[in-house]
């Protein structure tokens, strides 16, 4: 059994294995399907890796085919089954093929435990998976000047990762090219717009705070990462250890433009990478446009100073914009409450609230009615700011 193909080192847990026998009850070897984690996606076809299953209860008399294999495609059925395009494999995703097959195909996606949404960009509701079963989801900013940090992005990001079911972590990247003053602003900022969030500060030109971040990872286990092009997420790959687990080519890096600091897009798709360390990294492109996608709960655990004054609000379904013994409005009146925290939420509160109501006439025009006072509140507090 090669060690760089062992199930385990390519996040296989155990629910998987679940999963996998009740998608194959009632087939017998060697013509059943077996496991393969997406690793890349271009367009309709797709990169898989089949982790070596041989010896493994259950996987008895299935033939070996552990490796990279590419240019596979969903089957016939599985299109015409698919109801819309998050049905579709992602990266990360843990899907079936049928090894007795000449040129793969993957029949069908094991069920998710986490995935990682986003409205998709443009006029169009619905949602774009960027990235399935990761544990833990990276955060990424610069600190290089011009729009590279932005305390309101880590809070939509932190909502998207709080509805993806994985673990969040901030990370303030080329800390080298800031000084000691931006340095102590930035961290301040990000531990303010995410105060239960850990913060790692770092520069993965130089080294500096990697050994850091390292410690907060384990082997096998599944790292995605959120951010805009020209923050060093694919140098961050390269940092952590290369592609040294797998025959994969290091991920190339960028740069940024230099009269607006803004990045180039050298990332153009996602890629799963298995680095020297253990720890499975996906690089992806970077975020023009970051619509929240998930639930109102997902949303709140962002913002835990306003879900904890809301526990004390008069009404239960108070939503905290205009009702009499609101205690989230209390609290932004004595100033206990940032304003620029509270307009966040309610920004993306509003944003929620239409994702939910776009496709139901009655609702829309009720958020209609609803949001026009909201609405009004919102510039208030910004003339009072201003």
């Amino acid at each position: 059994m090669n060690d760089n193909y062992l199930p385990e080192a390519w996040g296989w847990k155990g629910e998987f294995h679940a999963a996998w026998a009740a998608a194959v009850e009632g087939t017998m070897p060697p013509n059943s399907l077996i496991p393969a984690r997406v690793t890349g996606r271009e367009h309709h076809q797709y990169e898989v890796v089949c982790p070596d299953f041989s010896g493994r209860p259950g996987f008895e008399g299935y033939p070996s085919i552990f490796g990279h294999h590419g240019n596979l495609r969903v089957t016939g059925r599985f299109g015409y089954g698919a109801e819309k395009p998050a049905d579709y494999p992602a990266i990360g995703d843990w899907v079936l093929v049928d090894p007795t097959e000449a040129a793969l195909r993957i029949h069908s996606v094991l069920p998710r435990r986490s995935v990682l949404s986003r409205g998709r960009a443009g006029e169009k509701t619905e949602e774009q998976v960027l990235a399935a079963n990761i544990d833990t989801l990276f955060l990424v900013s610069a600190l290089d000047g011009g729009r590279n940090f932005l305390p309101r992005f880590l809070e939509r990001g932190l909502a998207v990762a709080r509805n993806s079911g994985a673990i969040p972590c901030i990370i303030l990247n080329k800390v080298d090219l800031a000084n000691a003053e931006e340095r102590a602003q930035a961290l301040v900022e990000a531990a303010h717009a995410a105060p239960t969030v850990p913060v790692v500060a770092l520069s993965a030109r130089t080294g500096e705070g990697i050994d850091e971040l390292l410690a907060y990872l384990s082997p096998g286990e599944t790292v995605g990462m959120l951010g805009k092009s020209g923050v060093g997420k694919s140098a961050l790959v390269n940092a952590l250890g290369g592609s040294g687990g797998d025959d994969d080519e290091p991920a190339r890096e960028g740069q940024v433009r230099e009269f607006d600091l803004r990045g180039r897009h050298t990332t153009s798709s996602s890629h799963l990478y298995r680095l020297g360390s253990g720890i499975l990294l996906i690089d992806s492109p970077g975020i023009r446009e970051l619509k929240v996608w998930g639930d109102v709960e997902g949303l709140e655990g962002g913002f835990p100073e306003i879900a904890e004054l809301a526990g004390t609000c008069r009404y239960s379904d108070c939503t905290h914009m205009a009702e009499t013994g609101c205690a989230v409005l209390g609290a932004l009146e004595s100033g206990q409450l940032d304003g620029e925290r509270y307009l966040a939420y309610v920004a993306l509160m509003k944003e929620q609230a239409w994702l939910e109501c776009r496709n139901d006439e009655q609702a829309r025009r009720g958020y209609e009615q609803k949001w026009k006072q909201i609405s009004k509140l919102q510039k208030e507090l910004k003339k009072s700011r201003s």
